[in-house]
């Protein structure tokens, strides 16, 4: 039924979720899209963002880590995660409905276990894995609403490499008849979108840079036992190692070998044993290290999206993603861009906090529209793809 209520209206409130490369918790974002045309007019209703209770987290992070023992550990987390998805989101459901913006269907991402990006050789091709877990029949079992899920595998099974994956919705948002549009999000990995003025989505340009929170993130766990750096205070504090720079620089992602997307599998706890392995032969101090992942972070931004600031004469670039609340990381961004003007996304009336969850729930609308969103010149993708599979229970 709510299918079909889908369908019929031009107007659709819906409630989008995500738990980002951070795995830190889940963000959820309620939006009204209206279809009008070839433009769809979205807008920010509510927000909410609950964190994993701690046995929950720590199974995250062990099994992004790699380090989960069995099958059957892996299938029971998937339920788990189902479960507490179902269980937030059944309650931001119903203060919605308090209000009278009673939604009709759910955009879940899941949270990304692993991303293997052009890993496995099939019929003389590269080709991709991804895998997300948060069983979303679960989630439509407790909501009572119908859930669209796995918006990465649709690109996965034509060749592409499932990620970027939201850049189509990002299009919609904030692609601009007159100016010329540069976004960063510094979420667990950093990635850049650009949209051309007056451009299709077809024309958009998008990348993961490389590292981003969840390195930091990693790092600070082990350094000072906390979740993360607030404000990246200890990181200010140090010395940028331009050694231990150019050590992590030469990683084959970073001086790209490889396509457009990548993870926590290559920029996670290996990576940092490795820079803490190099930082011990050059005698640097926890400061320092932690200033110079930073600095890694901040450097290949801005080398990616240098480009399009010059040719294009872009005067601002706009953030989103935890990495804005790092204060030093922006002002080491700011220090490698020269004289751009660097601001959030909110200066575009878009909260950053809940801009993913946002996507998925606007990408959930799409799906039901039957709208291709899947970008070939992105992913690398054979075709363009109906990204969302529909569960109703």
């Amino acid at each position: 039924m709510a299918i079909a209520q889908s369908l019929s209206r031009k107007r659709l409130i819906l409630v989008g979720l995500n738990s980002g490369t951070s795995a830190d918790g889940l963000d959820l974002a309620a939006i009204s899209v209206e279809f009008s045309g070839r433009k769809s007019k979205v807008k920010f209703l509510s927000g909410r963002t609950v964190s994993y209770p701690p046995s929950l987290s720590r199974e995250v992070q062990t099994a992004i880590a790699g380090h989960l023992l069995s099958v059957d550990k892996l299938a029971m987390l998937d339920r788990k995660l189902g479960f507490f998805f179902g269980t937030e989101t059944a309650r931001f459901c119903a203060a919605l409905r308090r209000r009278r913006l009673p939604p009709l269907l759910i955009g879940s991402h899941g949270q990304t276990i692993r991303h293997l990006p052009g890993k496995l050789h099939l019929k003389g091709r590269k080709e991709s894995a991804t895998l997300q877990l948060g069983h979303p029949e679960t989630i439509a079992a407790i909501c009572g609403l119908p859930v669209i899920a796995d918006f990465r595998q649709a690109d996965i099974g034509v060749g592409g490499e499932g990620a970027p994956i939201t850049v189509y919705p990002m299009h919609l948002l904030f692609s601009d008849r007159r100016e010329n549009r540069l976004l960063v999000n510094i979420g667990g990995i950093a990635n850049y979108f650009f949209f051309p003025a007056g451009s299709s989505a077809d024309q958009a340009v998008a990348r993961d840079c490389g590292p981003g929170n969840s390195l930091l993130d990693l790092a600070a766990a082990r350094f000072i036992g906390k979740k993360y750096d607030r404000d990246g205070k200890m990181a200010a504090k140090g010395k940028i190692s331009i050694r231990l720079l150019t050590l992590l620089l030469s990683d084959n992602y970073l001086k790209g070998k490889y396509g457009n997307s990548t993870g926590r599998e290559r920029f996670g706890a290996a990576f940092l044993d490795k820079a803490l392995r190099y930082a011990k032969s050059l005698g640097l101090s926890r400061q320092d290290i932690m200033a110079t992942l930073v600095e890694l972070t901040a450097y290949v931004v801005a080398r990616e999206v240098r480009t399009y600031l010059e040719s294009y004469r872009i005067p601002r670039l706009y953030l989103f993603g935890g990495g804005l609340k790092n204060r030093f990381l922006v002002e080491r961004l700011k220090s490698n861009l020269f004289t751009t003007e660097t601001l959030s996304v909110k200066k575009l009336g878009v909260e950053p906090d809940y801009l993913e969850a946002e996507c998925y729930a606007l990408m959930a609308a799409l799906t039901i529209k039957e709208v291709a969103i899947g970008l070939p010149q992105i992913t690398g993708a054979r075709k363009k793809t109906i990204a969302g599979r529909i569960i109703i229970n």
